[in-house]
């Protein structure tokens, strides 16, 4: 196996490290602070595998459970194609509120330009599992 690992190019594969269950990290607040921190960035403290397929097994639940159509609380911020663009998400989280103080509808269009598309959509996933109705996500074109 592998985990995220970056570089100045971007994502790519490391060694995988090892857990006793599934992640250390599998704590969703602890896995939000740290891609917040931009620490998986600077330092190149990756998320390891175990926690980024745990996260993604649990917003795969939780999107499946939501309708078609599906409503959204107002007053709400939409936010169209982010392409990776990681510091972008963080200053938009910066100037227009934190998740869950503001609502958020994502267009989609998350990864495929910037260096860090891995952390954006990472992070993303992340606050959908721990906020389900302050973070709407949607695939886009």
């Amino acid at each position: 196996g592998a985990a995220w690992k970056n570089s100045q190019q971007g994502p790519r594969l490391g060694p995988r490290r090892r857990h006793a269950r599934p992640g250390a990290m599998t704590n969703v607040d602890a896995i939000i602070d740290k891609l917040k921190s931009g620490s998986t960035i600077k330092d190149n403290d990756i998320i390891p595998e175990r926690d980024v397929e745990w996260l993604c097994k649990q917003a795969r639940s939780i999107m499946m459970e939501e309708d078609n159509v599906q409503p959204v609380p107002l007053p709400v911020t939409v936010v169209g194609d982010i392409h990776g663009q990681f510091y972008d998400l963080i200053e938009l989280f910066n100037v227009c509120g934190q998740v869950p103080d503001t609502n958020y509808v994502f267009m989609g269009d998350f990864v495929d330009r910037g260096y860090y598309s891995v952390e954006t959509f990472l992070l993303l996933l992340a606050l959908k599992v721990r906020y389900r109705t302050r973070i709407t996500l949607i695939r886009g074109n």
